[in-house]
């Protein structure tokens, strides 16, 4: 990858130049952070043709959690690929359609331990929820006072919801 010449003094600093590529091994070298190179300048799509394996991102060990959510270039899932659990995942407060974006589902977010109570401390709407993937049988496993909690309304209003808009999307 090209680097202007800020860009080569400040990684390699001023005896090493002219250095006006950046490559992996130089990264790893240095051990160059994905927050460093980013406040660089250094875009995630230009990263990511440095280094197009997500898992040596991670592996390498220059990632924060937080820094995930700039890397949907690639995306890091922060449940699979990080190994993030809830409340790691409830601190980044991540919109619903960040974790799209980084590829949670709602599916990995029950895997991972999600339940009515811990669903209600991430505020997300019905529709928000449906879109990371909670389907008809989700409803029916809550009991009307979770769904009063979480949606507020009653359980019957929301599986009338859910299974309208999963006949819409039927047909």
């Amino acid at each position: 990858m090209e680097l202007d010449p800020h860009q080569s003094v400040r990684i390699f600093g001023w005896w090493a130049q002219p250095r006006l590529t950046l490559a992996w091994e130089d990264i790893k070298q240095k051990n160059l952070s994905w927050r460093h190179l980013r406040d660089l300048g250094l875009k995630p799509e230009e990263l990511m043709l440095v280094q197009p394996d997500k898992m040596q991102w991670i592996q390498r060990g220059g990632l924060q959690l937080h820094d995930i959510l700039d890397m949907t270039v690639f995306p890091v899932n922060p449940l699979t690929d990080y190994r993030a659990d809830l409340a790691e995942l409830w601190n980044l407060q991540c919109t619903p359609e960040q974790l799209r974006e980084m590829g949670v589902t709602y599916r990995q977010l029950v895997e991972r331990g999600l339940n009515p109570q811990i669903m209600f401390y991430f505020n997300f709407s019905l529709s928000q929820w449906m879109k990371l993937g909670m389907a008809e049988h989700d409803i029916e496993a809550l009991k009307d006072r979770e769904c009063e909690a979480i949606f507020g309304m009653p359980k019957t209003e929301v599986a009338a919801i859910v299974a309208d808009f999963a006949g819409a999307h039927k047909m």
